[in-house]
C-alpha cells in the first residue's frame, strides 16, 4: 500500500475526532478515565492521582483541565499534519509540557496506535482503516520527532 498523503492524513484523522470535540468539557475527561481504567500502568506518571480509579478522574477538577489541554494537543496535530513545520514546532511543545511527568519515553511511539484510537473506539468510533492508517502515520512521525527533540535538548529518549 502506498503511503497516504499528508492531506489524507489530516482528513481521515479530523474526520475520526468528530466522537471527542472540543470544547464542551467532558471529551478530554473522558480519556482519563478510558487512560486510567484500561491503562492503569501509566497511573504513575501522575503525581498524587498513582491510585486514581476512572471514576475518580471524572470528579478531578485537575483532569478537567489535563483533559482540556490533551484534546487541544490531539486536535491541533491531527489539523496541521499537512503543514510539517508547524507540526514540528507543535510536538516540540507537547514534549515540553510532559518534561515534568517524566514520561517513558517509548510511551509516545505508542500513543495513537494503541492509547488514542483506543480511547476514540471507546467514545463509541468505527474507526476505518484509513482512519487506524491516519492515525498510525501521524503517530510515527510525532514519536519520531518527539525521540529527536527529546534527544536534542538532553531527555531520555529512545
Amino acid at each position: 500500500m502506498a503511503p497516504m498523503s499528508a492531506a489524507d492524513v489530516k482528513k481521515h484523522t479530523v474526520e475520526s475526532l468528530k466522537v471527542a470535540p472540543l470544547g464542551d468539557g467532558h471529551h478530554g475527561r473522558d480519556f482519563y478515565k478510558y487512560f486510567f481504567t484500561s491503562h492503569p500502568e501509566n497511573r504513575k506518571f501522575y503525581k498524587g492521582a498513582e491510585q486514581y480509579t476512572g471514576e475518580d478522574v471524572l470528579k478531578s477538577e485537575r483532569f478537567d483541565k489535563l483533559g482540556d489541554a490533551i484534546l487541544l494537543f490531539v486536535h491541533v496535530l491531527a489539523n496541521t499534519y499537512d503543514n510539517e513545520p508547524v507540526f514540528l514546532a507543535f510536538t516540540h511543545r507537547v514534549m515540553i509540557e510532559h518534561f515534568e511527568r517524566n514520561i517513558d519515553p517509548a510511551l509516545w511511539e505508542v500513543f495513537f496506535s494503541t492509547f488514542w484510537q483506543g480511547y476514540l473506539e471507546s467514545k463509541g468510533a468505527t474507526l476505518s482503516a484509513d482512519q487506524k492508517a491516519a492515525w498510525n502515520t501521524l503517530g510515527v512521525l510525532f514519536n519520531k520527532e518527539s525521540q529527536a527533540y527529546l534527544n536534542k535538548v538532553g531527555r531520555p529518549h529512545v
